[in-house]
């Protein structure tokens, strides 16, 4: 492994070579590469606001059995994968995909990519949705210790004019996510040149596996505000763009049955509005970003160019997160990690009176 550089006052490991964020210098090279300009301001210290796992109170009520002993099976799991060498942990993805694709229910994963690809490529489509979906998995558990240089000698980018002109604006950037290709190995890459991110997440049962994501996703560098009902989430969220960093918001799934009711892919689906709330709350752009599989353990890290939310109402602002969101789906359906109901036909009558406003 390369010897990684910290910068004063900062844990986080940067790829080698490269001085503190932001950089003046970023933009097109002469050799075709892009200098990465990374998020803040000149001069300020990164604030991560790291310990999200201590300021989530214990759940009122126990865990059950099965979640405790669901906690454990996938503590072991992780734990395994970590110590492997990759070509095995990747390999047993790979098998565990071919066996979950033969045994599992696919009947929501094939509905939800019905409506992003024609019928003749659903088919593959459905079968590189579960090899993504395991190697997501294989790789989150060792997000933390991938070497940045390893890492950013296998990653390709595109588009990152359209990201670093808005942090040059000084007003942060709202990242545009979808449960797409790999998220937090894009943690990892972002962090690693500068990109401060915080992200909302899930407090989910078994706990154990919670805090097992917050405390991995903290070593990358990431700031995690844990999504709790009564937390001020959109107050902290403005704290980090007004520090010129990225908030990150996974938009293409809603949790609470209650937002608005917009077209995806041309059928009726209820995306989170966080995107545009944010946007509205502070003149942050929202820009869609993410990073795709490529083969042999490689990686292509996609910027989009900023939402055009302007003079829309908050309903309009949540259609054009959702345009934004397929144009992300679109560069690689099979990637779209939709195992769970996304469109408003397929969730059930009772949700679906219950989101009724």
């Amino acid at each position: 492994m390369a010897d990684l550089e910290q910068h004063a006052g900062d844990p986080t490991p940067m790829v080698p070579g490269l001085p503190p964020a932001p950089r003046a210098d970023f933009g097109p090279r002469a050799d075709g590469s892009h200098a990465y300009r990374g998020s803040g301001h000149p001069g300020a210290p990164v604030d991560r606001n790291h310990g999200a796992v201590d300021r989530v109170p214990p759940p009122r009520t126990p865990e059950s059995l099965t979640q405790r002993l669901t906690g454990y099976a996938w503590d072991a799991a992780w734990e395994t994968v970590r110590v492997l060498p990759s070509r095995p942990v990747f390999g047993m993805a790979g098998v565990g995909a071919g066996v979950a694709r033969r045994v599992a229910d696919d009947a929501m994963i094939r509905r939800n990519l019905s409506r992003v690809v024609p019928a003749e490529e659903l088919d593959d489509a459905v079968e590189g949705a579960y090899a993504s979906y395991a190697r997501y998995y294989a790789e989150a558990f060792r997000a933390d210790v991938m070497d940045p240089v390893w890492l950013d000698e296998r990653t390709t980018t595109s588009g990152f004019e359209h990201l670093d002109g808005v942090l040059d604006q000084g007003r942060g950037a709202i990242i545009l996510l979808a449960h797409h290709g790999s998220w937090d190995v894009a943690a990892r890459w972002a962090e690693s040149h500068g990109y401060h991110l915080a992200c909302v997440a899930e407090v989910l049962r078994p706990r154990r596996v919670f805090h097992k994501f917050v405390t991995m996703r903290e070593r990358l560098g990431l700031e995690i505000v844990p999504l709790r009902r009564g937390d001020d989430l959109t107050g902290r969220l403005a704290r980090v763009l007004e520090q010129n960093h990225l908030a990150g918001l996974l938009s293409d799934r809603d949790l609470s049955g209650k937002a608005p009711l917009v077209q995806l892919f041309g059928e009726p689906a209820r995306i989170p509005a966080g995107p545009a709330l944010l946007n509205r709350r502070t003149g942050a752009p929202i820009v869609p970003i993410t990073m795709m599989h490529r083969p042999g353990t490689r990686y292509h890290l996609q910027v989009l160019p900023p939402l055009e939310t302007e003079g829309a109402d908050l309903r309009e602002a949540v259609q054009v997160t959702a345009r934004g969101i397929e144009d992300l789906i679109r560069l690689a359906p099979e990637q779209w990690h939709a195992f769970q109901p996304i469109f408003e036909a397929d969730r059930p009558i009772t949700a679906r009176r219950e989101g009724t406003s």
